[in-house]
């Protein structure tokens, strides 16, 4: 069986999304004793009517390009299935992949891939995260990204931006060196070393250049530095934390931070819980989410909405502001 990530190969933006259109348009008119439902991978079924199905913009702030949605009829706010290729997927089955050479971290390329991305980023993500974790804004069209692919399945990703690229929010300013702004691996494939092999991929990527990983580090990801840096001590000298767009004054060695870290955990008990102590370094690593938000985003609220006018039969799209 092949799942949309292996047939939307070749297919344009705009095929899918008049063919969502249309099945938008007939909606109101189809005979209601003969509900249509979609099957999720838990056995529910979600009856498919006018009053749980909206467009959403597939790149955040860009609204030009759209993807049919069905919402859970429990919370509006819950993307429960995606309308593509002419018929509705769940959520879970977005995510799989029936082509055996689709392993390990693949490049994001083609638009079934821009979807996957879209689902870890914007469903799954929002699902699993904690209380304490920040929501970042969806990755725009030609967001440089990986994910990782396992057991016919997309368990998580990262995104990057190469150096060179403009920085959204000072068009004037590249950055100057690679920088690795978001990671996110799904709950139940962590603490297996995942978060290592997707640094291993990236520092690999760039093997000649100093790299840097966004400003602030989460505790976990700390944890995931170390451990390489067990692995890889050589490469102490080249790993940065970095803010902006990583300038020599807006970069820090994450091995120092981490011997400051430590330093404080000694002299601290409180500080010491928080995941520095020595043990804690082979526990298993809990990728969250790292992410630095560009300067704008630091005070931005990611509001969220699915209107539905009823009476209109309009449907307006979420927006985020």
């Amino acid at each position: 069986m092949a799942f949309p990530v292996d047939t939307l190969t070749n297919v344009d933006h705009e095929s899918l999304e008049l063919a969502a259109e249309e099945y938008m348009s007939q909606l109101p008119y189809r005979n209601h004793e003969t509900s249509e439902f979609l099957s999720l991978s838990d056995s529910k079924q979600i009856a498919i009517g006018l009053c749980n199905v909206s467009f959403v913009p597939l790149y955040g702030m860009d609204s030009k390009k759209k993807l049919l949605a069905l919402f859970s009829p429990d919370d509006f706010t819950t993307v429960v299935g995606l309308y593509l290729l002419g018929q509705w997927w769940g959520v879970e089955d977005v995510l799989k992949t029936a082509e055996p050479s689709r392993t390990g971290l693949i490049k994001v390329s083609t638009l079934g891939e821009r979807i996957v991305l879209y689902v870890l980023n914007r469903i799954v993500l929002r699902h699993e995260k904690s209380s304490e974790d920040v929501s970042f804004l969806c990755h725009c069209e030609h967001e440089s990204a990986k994910i990782l692919w396992k057991d016919g399945e997309a368990i998580g990703f990262y995104s990057y931006k190469p150096k060179g690229s403009l920085c959204r929010n000072f068009l004037t300013q590249c950055y100057q060196l690679p920088v690795m702004d978001t990671v996110f691996v799904r709950k139940c494939h962590r603490g297996k070393g995942h978060g290592v092999k997707i640094l291993e991929d990236f520092v690999g990527s760039f093997r000649k250049e100093l790299i840097g990983l966004k400003y602030p580090l989460s505790k976990a990801m700390y944890k995931v530095c170390e451990k390489y840096f067990s692995i890889y001590p050589a490469d102490k000298e080249i790993l940065w934390e970095v803010e902006k767009i990583g300038s020599p004054f807006q970069r820090t060695l994450i091995a120092k931070n981490l011997q400051k870290l430590k330093l404080k955990a000694e002299k601290d008990p409180v500080v010491s819980k928080l995941n520095f102590e020595e043990d804690d370094v082979t526990a298993p690593m809990e990728i969250e989410i790292t992410k630095v938000q560009e300067t704008t985003e630091y005070t931005a609220e990611i509001v969220e909405e699915t209107i539905t006018d009823i009476t209109k039969g309009k449907y307006n799209l979420f927006f985020e502001q």
